[in-house]
């Protein structure tokens, strides 16, 4: 099915509006967050916006994250045009292996 430009539009703006409820809403400051893999590598991720995940490490197991710390996962390395696979707040543990490629951080 064709993207029209009618339609990328309005996709745009609901891409734009679910990653800006992603900002903490206790300050602007983003704190570090740990991705683990299946490797058992971790990747220190410190910064906000859009970042590549190690991909020759495997899929996430785990993120350790502060409680008011939020995040989501995408399929590819870009998060524009991706498709989220899982988003939360603080540290999770997956019970199998989520296949990322991208994390962003707010």
């Amino acid at each position: 099915m064709p993207i029209r430009p009618t339609n990328l539009a309005t996709m745009s703006a609901t891409i734009a509006g679910a990653l800006s409820g992603m900002r903490s809403d206790s300050d602007d400051t983003i704190r570090p967050v740990t991705v683990t893999f299946e490797s058992g590598h971790r990747q220190v991720v410190d910064t906000g916006g859009c970042r590549s995940l190690e991909s020759d490490q495997g899929g996430v197991v785990a993120i350790e994250a502060e409680a008011g710390s939020k995040y989501a996962l995408f399929v590819g390395t870009s998060c524009q045009g991706g498709r989220a696979v899982t988003s939360g707040r603080g540290s999770v543990d997956f019970s199998q292996p989520v296949l990322a490629g991208a994390i962003v951080l707010g």
